[in-house]
């Protein structure tokens, strides 16, 4: 399989964006996932107020909004007007948006789900990957791409299980970090098939529950050296 991407999700408000801007140079196919929630004072560090992600304007990062809770159901349901006013002038500099929910039980909606303007890509968190498969075997929109994740960002080590469709953009997630990540990314890259794929993490690259930059470097240099090894990522 051909990798696209490697997302960290949960850039706080202690996060050098510099630093960010730095390492998307040295590695293009880096993406960072800001958290995002109606209630995000009381969620902990993890979800910045969303007044600070100005500070991320004009920098010409790859960025992924990621909805939780009653966000994350409202922009299924259709109710973007209260995701344009949680972004406020911000909507703009994501170019991909993920869904943390339960999918299950928002099937219909989400197979109804409209585009939203500024976004190219909507990431569908499932579970399972007999939940994907069960959703991929009917009507989805076109521009919808899912994420694997047993864990929902609690950084529990689970096991890679692959689930490929023509043409559809899968993600892997689930206590992925430093430690782990060369095992679990050539098991996708050594899958024989040309699907793509991106992987994603959260938990295992904090110290302290802070977004740690050192663990996000270690990992892309682990990426960028599998690179190498095997097909380019475009």
């Amino acid at each position: 399989m051909k990798l696209t991407k490697v997302t960290f999700t949960g850039v706080d408000e202690r996060t050098d964006v510099k630093r960010l801007v730095q390492l998307q140079k040295r590695f293009p196919f880096v993406e960072f996932g800001v958290l995002l929630s109606y209630d995000w004072q009381f969620n902990g560090n993890r979800f910045v107020d969303p007044l600070i992600i100005s500070v991320l304007r004009d920098r010409e990062l790859n960025l992924s909004a990621h909805f939780c809770g009653q966000a994350a159901i409202d922009v299924a349901v259709g109710k973007k007007f209260k995701i344009e006013k949680l972004l406020g002038n911000n909507a703009r500099i994501f170019k991909r948006c993920q869904l943390n929910l339960k999918a299950a039980g928002l099937f219909s909606e989400l197979r109804r789900l409209p585009p939203i303007p500024f976004i190219e890509e909507v990431i569908i968190q499932m579970h399972t990957p007999e939940l994907c498969e069960q959703f991929l075997a009917g009507q989805r929109p076109r521009f919808a791409s899912y994420l694997l994740d047993a864990s929902c960002g609690a950084g529990i080590d689970t096991p890679i299980q692959i689930v490929t469709s023509p043409g559809v953009h899968i993600g892997y997630a689930g206590g992925i970090g430093p430690d782990n990540v060369e095992g679990k990314l050539r098991t996708l890259l050594e899958y024989p098939t040309d699907d793509k794929f991106w992987i994603d993490m959260e938990t295992r690259v904090r110290t302290e529950d802070w977004f740690d930059l050192d663990k996000v470097e270690q990992v892309l240099e682990i990426c960028a050296y599998l690179n190498k090894e095997y097909s380019p990522i475009k």
